[in-house]
């Protein structure tokens, strides 16, 4: 008896090895002042992260092979007379756009043509969040968070119309605020959004150029708060789970799993936006940013700031 029992804890102790062998790590990148709350994130093709301060109004560059603390993060710029920065896209190799207080700008950060941010258009909107180019770069898709609703803007005139209105986008004020269809990714002819009140990930197909419907509305995932997120390798969600202070894994076929945080959590206390790595050193890390403990819109400190995190996975 003393054997097996012997026996069955050296194989309780191998299978326990095994599993955190293969366990998602976390670790920081980059921590921001306390009060701050990074709202999205894009990674860029030499490896370095642009994310958005929505409490600053700011975009800032990370070099995440840097330690944290060690001249990693800095300011790339500061959007006068707006109240905040919101999404990120990139529209072609180091070229991008950004939403800053319903204003959407385009910025280019090629070596040797670096350039200030140049306005195209404030829209007369609701609330402009999540974001994502369209028809090669030359428009983009943008979530309004509080009408419910998908814009699209032509960048070359600065005109824009709603593309998408359905009930999967729908906003509510289950959460304190008047807020609906929040992150949005276009991956191949598909376009994925989150509504965060109602806990669903969805997707429609699309046509790449107009943006518009070529088929249903379809809900991938229910009980899965998010604000913006990731789309990995075949068809892979990863959420930012915003006040639930973690990040979910969800399939295509619905199913979904907690992979890093949990309620309360620091590392991840108010998870906002994913983005995958895109050089061979990085390909299977996903960077997280947090709003941290603020008032926008839990948490009611301002004790934490917020951060860049890292988490390694496997494909």
């Amino acid at each position: 008896m003393a054997n097996l029992i012997n026996s069955l804890l050296l194989l309780l102790t191998f299978i326990h090895t095994l599993c955190l062998a293969h366990s998602p790590t976390l670790r920081e990148i980059h921590s921001f002042p306390n009060g701050t709350w990074i709202e999205n994130i894009t990674v860029r093709p030499n490896g370095n992260l642009l994310v958005a301060v929505l409490s600053t109004a700011e975009l800032w560059e990370i070099d995440p092979s840097i330690p944290s603390g060690s001249g990693s993060a800095h300011l790339i710029h500061h959007f006068d007379g707006a109240e905040d920065a919101d999404g990120i896209t990139e529209l072609s190799p180091h070229i991008y756009a950004v939403i800053a207080s319903n204003s959407v700008w385009t910025i280019n950060l090629r070596e040797h043509e670096l350039s200030k941010p140049i306005l195209i258009t404030k829209l007369s909107a609701g609330s402009l969040n999540g974001i994502a180019a369209l028809d090669e770069g030359n428009a983009v898709a943008i979530t309004d968070s509080q009408l419910g609703l998908i814009w699209r803007l032509d960048l070359q005139t600065g005109s824009y119309n709603v593309i998408h209105q359905d009930e999967t986008m729908a906003a509510n004020n289950d959460m304190g605020l008047l807020l609906g269809v929040n992150g949005l990714k276009i991956v191949n002819d598909y376009m994925y959004y989150s509504n965060t009140p109602k806990r669903i990930l969805c997707r429609v197909r699309i046509d790449t150029h107009t943006g518009r419907a070529l088929g249903p509305y379809e809900v991938i995932s229910n009980d899965t708060r998010a604000d913006d997120f990731a789309i990995g390798p075949h068809g892979v969600g990863y959420l930012a789970g915003i006040i639930d202070d973690v990040v979910i894994r969800v399939f295509p076929n619905g199913y979904h799993e907690v992979i890093a945080g949990s309620e309360g959590s620091t590392d991840l206390m108010t998870a906002t936006s994913a983005a995958l790595g895109r050089t061979q050193k990085d390909r299977n890390v996903l960077y997280i940013t947090t709003g941290g403990e603020t008032n926008l819109p839990v948490h009611s400190t301002s004790t934490r700031g917020g951060k860049v995190m890292a988490l390694s996975l496997e494909f």
